[in-house]
């Protein structure tokens, strides 16, 4: 296979890069994934570069472990970010059809989504992503695509995603110095969506929930399009942190009690289990009950959910069919499907996987570690508004693969 047929997302978390390598299969129009690897990253906080050395170490950690796994070797990615730096908001653009042959075109298209992201931007934010969410032609609404049809007056609102651009620059520092070149930048919820959200759920209304590490990502969806996006400082790592603290013990070890003995309902948690934990000094031992994990674990989670909602009810999209989409590593934690459903007032919830459909994926890689870079690599190939103009920056640098091998050689 020649190299330039593999596919390479990188994701990068709250405090961990995750990499997947891909290849497209033409006939099947099918993602298969070939290999990925997730590492701890103490260079990134909340997806925000804050060491470019230890961040460039992660990187190169992740991807020489995802090409040793596929047997091939990559010099570009497809690159995710995330963090509370990103902004977004919604706009118009009107474009009047001059000509005598009032048939539109694409570059009609492309010149209304131009005009709708005509904005003043401050000088320190940039433009990731325009997104279409519904044309007008003289004035009718809810034209999915105008190509071919006639008309003078030509509408489109769209869904602006920025982000602050010295830390997409930070970013793009660490991805180069580990030797790797940036295809695009793409918000990493946008993949997300396109991979684990229906057609089906996106027309009804629905709410997409990514809770990673240091932030939770929202994402609703109405009649077919991206309506609203937001980035909440609040995350997994929160209740980690809240268990550590409560029971004097490590990071580590209230994340390992998180993970196997934690749950948000009551109902889940059996009645009678002990747990052992080691203090901080590594040597004390104390035995606790497992229901006490509830009383950090279910504050700091209703915390979330009010987060949410606060910011549901303000988008003027309350009223979800479609329910929630759960996913990221914090929604593993028993019972958070059943509490969203409750907290948000909504009918349905379920925590979201890649659409079979879509992809082939062996099974240590379809879990929810993984579900960003898998998205990553489908993105391009599953983004559902095809006239969304390419903003991520692609900066000349030495090509990738040249520059690995002579940093090797010398």
């Amino acid at each position: 296979m020649a190299k330039a047929d593999i596919i390479a997302g990188l994701d990068m978390g709250s405090s961990r890069v995750t990499c997947v390598l891909a290849e497209h299969d033409a006939d099947s129009e099918k993602i298969r994934i070939l290999s990925g690897a997730s590492v701890p990253c103490k260079g990134l906080k909340g997806g925000v570069v804050v060491n470019i050395d230890e961040t460039k170490r992660a990187i190169v950690n992740a991807m020489e472990a995802a090409e040793e796994k596929a047997k091939e070797i990559v010099g570009e990615i497809y690159l995710g970010v995330r963090g509370g730096h990103i902004q977004t908001f919604n706009n118009r653009g009107a474009y009047n059809i001059a000509r005598t042959d009032k048939e539109i075109t694409a570059e009609d298209v492309s010149n209304v989504i131009e005009n709708a992201k005509a904005i003043p931007m401050p000088s320190d934010k940039e433009i990731l992503h325009v997104i279409p969410q519904g044309f007008s032609l003289d004035r009718q609404r809810g034209v999915p695509n105008p190509v071919g049809m006639e008309g003078s007056l030509l509408e489109v609102g769209v869904h602006i995603v920025t982000a602050q651009s010295s830390h997409i620059n930070n970013l793009m520092k660490s991805v180069s110095q580990a030797g790797f070149r940036v295809v695009d930048t793409i918000y990493h919820l946008l993949a997300i969506g396109e991979l684990v959200v229906s057609p089906e759920e996106k027309d009804l209304g629905c709410l997409l929930i990514d809770i990673g590490g240091q932030t939770v990502s929202i994402a609703i969806y109405y009649e077919g399009s991206l309506q609203f996006s937001r980035e909440i400082g609040v995350g997994g790592d929160h209740v980690t942190r809240d268990i550590a603290y409560g029971l004097g013990t490590s990071i580590a070890t209230a994340q390992e009690i998180k993970e196997k003995y934690g749950a948000v309902l009551s109902s889940l948690v059996e009645e009678d289990r002990v747990i052992s934990i080691t203090g901080l000094d590594s040597r004390t031992r104390k035995e606790i009950k497992a229901r006490d994990l509830l009383d950090y674990i279910q504050p700091r989670t209703e915390e979330m959910f009010e987060k949410i909602n606060t910011e549901v009810q303000n988008s003027n999209f309350a009223d979800l069919p479609g329910g929630a989409i759960l996913t990221g590593g914090a929604s593993l934690l028993k019972g958070i499907s059943e509490a969203s459903e409750q907290l948000l007032e909504l009918k349905q919830s379920r925590l979201g996987f890649a659409r079979p459909e879509v992809m082939e994926c062996p099974e240590e890689y379809f879990s929810q570690t993984y579900a960003s870079a898998i998205g990553l690599v489908c993105y391009p190939f599953l983004k559902s508004w095809p006239n969304e103009p390419v903003t991520g920056r692609r900066p000349p640098l030495i090509p990738a693969l040249w520059w690995r091998w002579l940093k090797d050689l010398f």
